[in-house]
Formats: C-alpha cells, sequence, structure tokens
C-alpha cells in the first residue's frame, strides 16, 4: 500500500509541476506582451500629442515652430524615458535629444513609406539598432507630421528594448518566486492528501488479510463518508455477516455431531448387543425395527445436508411447468396418512378452485409443501388439526398451512429460516429434524422469484403462507 501512496504523490507532483510550468510560461509570455504593447501604445500616444502640438505652433510660430516642439521633447524625455529625434522633409535633423548619437545626422529616411503612411497622418514602427545607429535594440516610433496634407518630416521617438525586458523579467522573478512557494505549499498538500487517502487504504487492506484468514471480529473505524469510508462499512457489513455465519456453522457442526452422534450410538449398542446374544429372540425384531428407524433418521439427515449443499449453486436452467396445486397437496396429503392416524389429526382443505395451476418447478414446490406439512404434523399435538387452504388475488396463489403446534416466539421467528438454526423448543419433538427444513424451503421459494411469510404466537400455532404464479 505504501506503493500506492508513493505513486499518487508522484503521479500529483507531476501534474502540479507541469500545471505550474505552463502557468508560468503563460503569464511570462502575456506579461512580456502585455509591457511591450503598453510601452508601444504610450509611445504613439505621446506622438501624437507631438504632432498636435507641432501643427499648433507651426502657426503660431512660423514653419517649424521648432521652439515649442523642442519643450514638449524635453519635458517628455523623462517622462516616459525616451529619446526624441525630429527630421525634417529635407533630411535635416532639426531636434535632437542629447544622448542620441551623432549619427542621426547621415540617416536617410525612407520618403516613400513616409507619404504611404502620412496621408492617414499614421505611424510606422521599427524594431532594432536601425542599421547600427543605436548600439542596442530599440522600439522606435515615426510618426510624420503633416501641414495641409504637407509632409513637414518625420518625428522619432525611441525606447530601448532592454528596459522592457528588464521589466519583464522582474514580473518574471515575481512569478516565479510565488510559483516556488505555491509549488511548495502544493507538495505538502498533497503529501497530506496522498496520506489522507492513502492511510485509510493500508487499513482497510490489512484488515481483509486479518478477515481473509478466518477472523471476522475485526472491525475498521475510519470516519468517512465518501467511497472509502462506504467501502470501510460494506466491509464491516461483510464481516459482522460472517462471523455471524460461522457462529451458525459452528452451531450447525455441533447439532449434527449431536444429531449424528445419538443414533450411531443408539445403532452400534443395538447391532452390539443382537450380536452378543445378550437381546432375547423374541426381540431382536424390535431393535432391528428401532436400528432402522435410526438408519432412516440419518437418511433423512443427509438428503437435508445434500439439499443445503444444492442450495449453494442453483442451477439457473428454468425448470418450471405448469401443474396442479392442489393435486400436488393432496398426493402429499395421502403420504402422511399413516402419522396422521397414528395422532388422530384432523386435516382441513380449502381450495379456492377444483383446479389450480401454477407456473413454478414441480419438484422443489413439492419438497416445499412436504415439509411444511411435515412440520405441521411433526408439532400438531394429537387429536387436534392442520388447515391447508389456497386463495387467489391477481395472478398469484396463496398456499396456507397452519397447524395447532405449540407456536414460535418472536425471537425465534427472525431465525427460523436460517440454515444453521434450530429452536430449541423443538428438540424435544424433533427427533429426526436437523434444522434445514424450514431453510430449504425458503430457499427453494425465493428460488422461484416468490415469497414466503410465517404467522405464530406462542401456544396458538404457525401458519406458512407461500406464493406461486398461477398460470393462465
Amino acid at each position: 500500500m505504501n506503493t500506492l501512496f508513493k505513486k499518487q504523490f508522484f503521479m500529483q507532483s507531476c501534474v502540479l509541476i507541469i500545471s505550474f510550468a505552463l502557468l508560468g510560461a503563460g503569464l511570462t509570455k502575456a506579461f512580456s506582451s502585455f509591457f511591450v504593447e503598453q510601452k508601444k501604445d504610450l509611445l504613439i500616444e505621446q506622438s501624437q500629442k507631438i504632432a498636435k502640438t507641432f501643427k499648433q505652433a507651426y502657426f503660431l510660430e512660423g514653419r517649424y515652430g521648432l521652439l515649442a516642439l523642442q519643450n514638449e521633447i524635453e519635458i517628455l524625455e523623462e517622462y516616459i524615458n525616451a529619446s526624441f529625434v525630429f527630421i525634417d522633409n529635407e533630411n535635416t535633423v532639426k531636434i535632437m535629444s542629447k544622448d542620441i548619437d551623432s549619427k542621426w545626422y547621415n540617416k536617410k529616411i525612407d520618403y516613400e513609406k513616409i507619404l504611404k503612411t502620412s496621408k492617414n497622418d499614421k505611424y510606422y514602427e521599427i524594431q532594432g539598432t536601425m542599421d547600427g545607429i543605436f548600439e542596442e535594440p530599440m522600439l522606435s516610433i515615426g510618426r510624420p507630421m503633416t501641414i495641409n496634407e504637407v509632409y513637414i518630416g518625420t518625428i522619432f521617438i525611441n525606447t530601448p528594448v532592454t528596459d522592457l525586458f528588464l521589466t519583464v523579467e522582474k514580473a518574471y522573478q515575481i512569478i516565479v518566486l510565488f510559483t516556488i512557494f505555491a509549488i511548495i505549499g502544493a507538495f505538502i498538500l498533497v503529501y497530506l492528501f496522498s496520506k489522507k487517502i492513502s492511510l485509510p487504504l493500508i487499513e482497510i487492506n490489512n484488515a481483509a488479510k486479518v478477515m481473509a484468514n478466518g477472523d471476522f471480529k475485526k472491525r475498521i473505524y475510519i470516519n468517512s463518508k465518501d467511497e472509502i469510508g462506504q467501502l470501510a462499512n460494506v466491509l464491516n457489513d461483510m464481516a459482522k455477516s460472517l462471523d455471524e455465519q460461522e457462529k451458525r456453522r459452528r452451531e450447525f457442526i455441533s447439532n449434527i455431531s449431536h444429531d449424528i452422534r445419538s443414533p450411531l450410538t443408539s445403532m452400534k449398542g443395538f447391532l452390539q448387543a443382537i450380536i452378543d446374544g445378550t437381546i432375547p429372540e423374541e426381540k431382536k425384531e424390535k431393535y432391528i425395527n428401532i436400528v432402522l428407524e435410526e438408519t432412516e433418521r440419518l437418511t433423512v439427515l443427509a438428503n437435508n445436508i445434500l439439499d443445503i449443499n444444492r442450495l449453494e449453486d442453483i442451477d439457473s436452467q428454468d425448470n418450471s411447468i405448469s401443474f396442479d396445486i392442489n393435486e400436488l397437496i393432496r398426493r402429499i396429503i395421502i403420504s402422511f396418512e399413516a402419522r396422521v392416524v397414528n395422532k388422530n389429526l384432523d386435516i382441513k382443505i380449502s381450495f379456492a378452485e377444483k383446479e389450480t395451476f401454477v407456473y413454478a418447478d414441480l419438484e422443489k414446490i413439492q419438497r416445499v409443501v412436504y415439509n411444511l406439512i411435515d412440520n405441521a404434523i411433526k408439532f400438531t399435538e394429537a387429536n387436534k388439526s392442520i388447515t391447508i387452504t389456497t386463495t387467489i388475488k391477481s395472478n398469484k396463489v396463496f398456499v396456507s398451512i397452519k397447524d395447532e403446534g405449540p407456536g414460535i416466539s418472536l425471537e425465534d421467528q427472525k431465525r427460523i429460516f436460517d440454515r444453521f438454526y434450530k429452536a430449541d423448543y423443538s428438540r424435544g419433538k424433533d427427533k429426526k429434524g436437523s434444522g434445514l427444513g424450514l431453510s430449504i424451503v425458503r430457499e427453494f421459494i425465493l428460488s422461484q422469484g416468490e415469497t414466503i411469510e410465517l404467522k405464530s404466537e406462542l401456544n396458538k400455532g404457525s401458519e406458512f403462507i407461500f406464493t406461486l404464479t398461477k398460470f393462465e
């Protein structure tokens, strides 16, 4: 599970590093473009103001108004950190900032470009050293100036590109600094978050290993409502269920051991007595019949265990057919005739219709009815009655088997259908039972997509009601 933590931490860290790297690169590019464009817009704006000032001075002070233009330039030099050059239409430098090299005096202006742009009183942009006039790259804005549509000259505003890059570099340093702090903080959060996820998974993994070794008392304590918390709750519920099943399994084995040991002990004793000759000849038949009864008891027990084993792997094949449930009940009652007569029981039958056809697995429903009637006869005292009825509601047939036995307590009713449960009150009367009959009944009914219900009160008998699908 530590591997999971390392993988998660590594993957999230890579995502963070890539994300911050892309963000830093994007911000650097954005800031670079922003500062350059901002500076460019400032130069363009100032060139417009200078052109306007020049036009006003021209009408007030003569042909060029150079004095006003000179004053405007001197004011702006410090304000926008730029140098100025004004060249007239005869390629003569009339005004130049003090820090500009004298090479400007020999600068040749591209009149063709100037005339093209001067018609709309626009500007043109130059980046570079202007053929070596500047020692470092410059951003220059050249704006032609006209009076009455006559070209007078061009004003150049120049600012070092390195200054712009220094500004961008400072912004970049700030970005890098904050990015480093953000990455460090993000790494801490990723570490804590990865731990928060991996630690519960480690606990779940360790608990699963304990459960895999057969210890179902282990519980996982995770105070979370997310998927991990839900997984922990599912495992806890599973462990609880497996623990209960393990208890029932041990209880079942204990009961089965008792139920097997008792008849085997009895059979062994009687057979040994017959072999030794300690039993008189006239009583041998009696004891042989007892051995035979015990053999039948073991046979029933073995069949029930086999049925339980079948329930673990119920065949998905649909064996349903249509048959008359009334006729099935009649045949099963007849098979119990000897026991019914022996206990002088009154079997009351009430069918909703003369013939009631249902659609189900005949073999399983036959076993369900047999087990329920067998239980009813077994726990009903002599000279009392058993009532079997069928009723129809919509497309469902309700089969009821009601006895006048001792009834079942509310506590026992909760577990009466459990496959490893046998109520204590039945042990004295259920000589041949294994506590598996009702479990088989429920499983067979559920496998048909039907329901079974128990109604019982102590000393008032029990009623089992199950449903079947009516065949139309």
